[in-house]
């Protein structure tokens, strides 16, 4: 594997690096994820160790993910399973957030940010141990330099091309509509007939 750029291995400063800038998302943007927990009861603790790319290493706060499109969102979240979506899942929530505000996100996209932070796309698609732990330090570091940050958007690891993900760390910014993902029986067709997964349970598919 070559070897890392330098921001990968070394601490974040305390103070934010110059040049790196923040975005703004206009209201009405929306994302999607699939949850097994309707949105009412999502609770936004920290996890005691970090388990996913952007959880932060200190555990002070949830970092909860979903992407831009819907079928991004399911190949996210079903990537593992080869787009197998599991029968127990029915009673799973498919939660739609929209945007009431403006928000204000560290784009993880951008040439400039990947130069100021001497890092490379690897932050968003890597599995390099090292990569890992630096997406667990920058989450931090970006929520130090800025308090009222909402989300970090970085490339989807599925279709990296064409896709962008969200980590978000509170719904307050968001309008947010769910439906048990069996109930939604417009989406799973969807799924089947274009999007190359398979439903675990029978749904009557025309």
């Amino acid at each position: 594997m070559p070897e890392l750029p330098a921001g990968y291995l070394a601490p974040f400063a305390d103070d934010r690096p110059v040049g790196l800038r923040r975005r703004s998302i206009p209201a009405g943007s929306g994302i999607w994820r699939v949850d097994a927990t309707r949105p009412a009861d999502w609770d936004w603790s920290g996890f005691p160790e970090p388990r996913s790319r952007f959880d932060p290493q200190s555990g002070a706060f949830r970092t909860r993910y979903a992407g831009a499109t819907l079928v991004g969102a399911f190949r996210e979240r079903y990537r593992s399973t080869g787009l197998v979506i599991p029968a127990d899942h029915r009673t799973h929530h498919l939660v739609r957030l929209v945007s009431a505000r403006n928000l204000r996100v560290l784009d993880l996209r951008t040439e400039k940010n990947l130069d100021v932070l001497q890092i490379d796309d690897q932050i968003s698609t890597g599995q390099h141990p090292d990569v890992w732990a630096t997406c667990h330090r920058l989450v931090d570091a970006a929520r130090r330099w800025w308090t009222d940050i909402d989300a970090i958007l970085y490339r989807s690891r599925t279709t990296p091309e064409s896709s962008l993900n969200w980590a978000f760390f509170g719904d307050d910014g968001f309008n947010v509509e769910s439906w048990p993902l069996g109930e939604r029986i417009d989406v799973l067709t969807d799924l089947v007939l274009h999007g190359g997964f398979t439903i675990n349970w029978d749904v009557d598919i025309d």
